[in-house]
């Protein structure tokens, strides 16, 4: 089959719709309380740099993916452990997502109905759209980007009149410390996650879209959260902030425009679907091209089906309860998905400009 190309304009709406997924309803760490903007500023600006990273791999390693830059530069055996453990990692962040839906539809949406049932309709969805190609993922996005910022923006609207803004005050009432500590928890979840779409970098054009793909897509994402976070401050207040599992959910039900406009929640847990629906297309997408990669098969296609039906059964088993879902998102996941996002990509990004200028100074020797 013919080498898959995305646009950049399609791959920026991927990794836009990648960052929201999960954070729009869940929401980012929120140690810092009517604060918790600043922190989503700060990790936002600490991400620029990491993307400007990931962009130069793509700059070295023109044309190959994650798992074929982690096997040039480390070697057949050591490349192909790192890629193992990109391979769990996307497949497990997958899972992650899923079960977040899953937790979502038996909670607000679906009381009475199973768990596994709405997360198996979307597993089967991603399957399918995954199995069709990237490039059909790219278009979805792009469509499904369109129709996001629409709602967002009527529903931001809307939200205004409901706005109290003694909620903002005092400003830094606890100082940096949970700042930072936000800062940490929404570098890792959701900004640093981008890191799955190394996997897909073949699918970039060769010229250097990478930095403007990522930085852009960053930038936007950013200001999205930022933008819902606020709004869910202003009108719930720090105190019920934290103690709501899907405080998005609960802030936009709370829209009542003339008691006519009301029970406007459902259009918004539309996002929350299309947004994670592309998260999860990508994870799996990259989990399937690491498993070709590492066992040398044809196609990534051939293990598409296997892959999404056990992230779809791992997703069922993964947490015990919402209370641990929660838990594992603001306090391990940060500690546990540094190594995938920061320090294995720096090592290789280090090695692989180490190679790079030795190279050069060997072509110029023969010269």
């Amino acid at each position: 089959m013919g080498k898959e190309i995305i646009p950049a304009g399609q791959s920026i709406s991927i990794v836009i719709l990648f960052i929201i997924g999960s954070s729009l309803f869940m929401g980012t760490s929120g140690e810092s309380g009517n604060s918790s903007w600043i922190a989503i500023i700060l990790a936002v600006l600490l991400t620029i740099p990491l993307m400007l990273i990931y962009a130069r791999l793509h700059v070295l390693f023109p044309g190959k993916n994650l798992y074929d830059m982690l096997i040039a530069v480390f070697g057949g055996f050591i490349g192909r452990m790192f890629s193992c453990l990109y391979i769990w990692y996307t497949l497990h962040l997958g899972s992650l997502v899923l079960r977040n839906y899953g937790e979502f539809s038996k909670t607000v949406a679906l009381t009475s109905t199973p768990m596994l049932a709405p997360m198996l309709i979307v597993g089967l969805l991603c399957i399918w759209v995954v199995n069709a190609g990237l490039e059909v993922v790219g278009r979805s996005a792009k469509f499904l980007l369109l129709f996001t910022l629409a709602v967002i923006i009527v529903v931001q609207l809307l939200s205004i009149p409901k706005f109290e803004y003694q909620h903002m005050k005092p400003l830094l009432d606890s100082g940096w410390g949970p700042v930072m500590q936000d800062v940490a928890g929404s570098f890792t979840f959701p900004f640093a996650e981008i890191v799955v779409f190394l996997g897909a970098f073949t699918v970039l054009p060769r010229k250097g879209s990478a930095a403007r793909v990522l930085i852009s897509g960053v930038t936007i994402s950013g200001v999205i959260i930022i933008g819902v976070t606020v709004r869910n401050l202003l009108v719930l207040g720090p105190e019920i902030l934290s103690s709501l599992y899907f405080p998005a959910y609960v802030a936009v039900s709370r829209i009542n425009v003339g008691d006519f406009l009301t029970r406007i929640e459902g259009s918004s847990a539309i996002i929350f679907i299309t947004s994670l629906f592309i998260k999860v297309s990508l994870c799996l997408y990259v989990t399937c091209q690491g498993i070709a990669r590492v066992f040398k098969l044809e196609s990534y296609r051939s293990v598409v089906l296997q892959t999404g039906l056990i992230m779809v059964c791992m997703a069922d088993f993964i947490y015990k309860d919402i209370t641990q879902m929660q838990y594992f998102a603001y306090h391990i996941y940060k500690i546990y998905a540094l190594p995938f996002q920061v320090f294995i990509p720096l090592l290789l990004w280090i090695t692989a400009e180490i190679m790079a200028h030795r190279a050069a100074g060997r072509e110029e020797d023969v010269q």
